[in-house]
């Protein structure tokens, strides 16, 4: 069991979360993955992207360099795709060192894409430091 599973199975952490006793968190849910449809996976939640860029709300992409489930190849292609107000100028956009090596950046007029350097899927167990320093940079709305 990892130790977020330890944590999130104790009886004081369900308490505070008000989870039933019985309910065991798991890492991964077969149960849960089948009832998602063929569509759910194959949607693309791209133009809901566009809409939020276009409504000047900040957007966050990320991805572990290490991580082949969600490569960041590939979400970073989504970054580059998007399309918004401000698309041309995010794609022309230069990569920049982020957090003293901790990743690789670009970001543009509300649209920040990281990739987070010795990463897997799992950015906040891999690299706790980068993605507190990631969320609080975001949250206060910093930029990348």
């Amino acid at each position: 069991m990892t130790s977020i599973e330890t944590f999130l199975n104790q009886p004081s952490t369900k308490k505070a979360l008000n989870v039933p006793s019985e309910v065991t968190w798991g890492t991964c849910n077969d149960i849960v993955g089948r009832k998602w449809s063929s569509a759910d996976r194959e949607a693309s939640f791209a133009p809901v992207v566009s809409q939020l860029l276009n409504a000047g709300i900040h957007v966050l992409i990320y991805s572990g360099d290490l991580d082949y489930i969600c490569n960041y190849m590939g979400n970073r292609a989504v970054a580059e795709k998007l399309t918004w107000e401000y698309s041309d100028e995010f794609r022309s956009a230069k990569d920049h060192e982020w957090n003293n090596g901790g990743g690789l950046a670009k970001s543009s007029n509300g649209l920040a894409f990281l990739q987070v350097y010795n990463a897997g899927h799992m950015v906040p167990q891999d690299q706790p430091k980068q993605a507190l320093a990631m969320i609080t940079q975001f949250l206060n709305a910093e930029k990348f």
